[in-house]
């Protein structure tokens, strides 16, 4: 991770915009658990949903509507960033330029989808690449059913409880990084830990 990011990361407050209930769950237990890069008291909390470390709003204009009327200065941060976690960079994400705020954003990326850490932390990465090697088309959260029977995979009750093993989570999140295909420049989330 570059030093601009990190200080992003480190000397601002900073709201995480999350893709779906898994990657919630991955930043939950982040958090829970004091792992994050980011001060514990620099995190926006999303006041809405049971105070959680974490907003599901995903749109730039809906994020600005939300959280923008606040003041983001305290004695060690100034300013607010947007952490995204997301799987892919074809959603275009810009605050319009009257709504800007000085806000930065910065992206995570979880690709192919955030379903890989659980393929990580099961250890059948190697078995993950032999079957999408045959099957082109095959999603991770389908070989995490198919063939790993995780049938509940996409619910919050069965992510909170899987993800809470916080040294595994970790464990998984470093794992992927070695395997993922980064560009430069590009974010993941290892870079998000402490």
């Amino acid at each position: 991770m570059n030093n601009t990011a990190l200080d992003y990361l480190t000397h601002r407050f900073v709201l995480f915009s999350v893709e779906g209930t898994a990657e919630g769950a991955v930043i939950q237990t982040l958090y829970d658990n004091n792992l994050l890069v980011v001060p514990r008291d620099h995190v926006v909390m999303d006041n809405t949903y049971f105070n959680r470390p974490y907003t599901r709003l995903r749109k730039a204009d809906k994020i600005a509507d939300e959280y923008f009327g606040m003041s983001y200065e305290s004695r060690d941060a100034s300013g607010l960033t947007v952490a995204r976690i997301v799987d892919s960079k074809s959603a275009k994400f810009e605050f319009p330029k009257r709504r800007q705020n000085g806000t930065e954003v910065l992206s995570f990326f979880t690709r192919p989808e955030i379903e890989m850490l659980v393929i990580q932390a099961e250890h059948a990465y190697g078995e993950w690449q032999k079957a999408s090697r045959k099957n082109r088309q095959l999603k991770p959260s389908e070989f995490c059913s198919c063939n790993l029977g995780f049938s509940r995979l996409k619910e919050a009750s069965f992510l909170k409880e899987y993800w809470s093993d916080a040294p595994k989570l970790v464990e998984a999140i470093q794992k992927h990084s070695e395997k993922a295909q980064r560009s430069k420049g590009e974010l993941l989330l290892v870079d998000l830990l402490a």
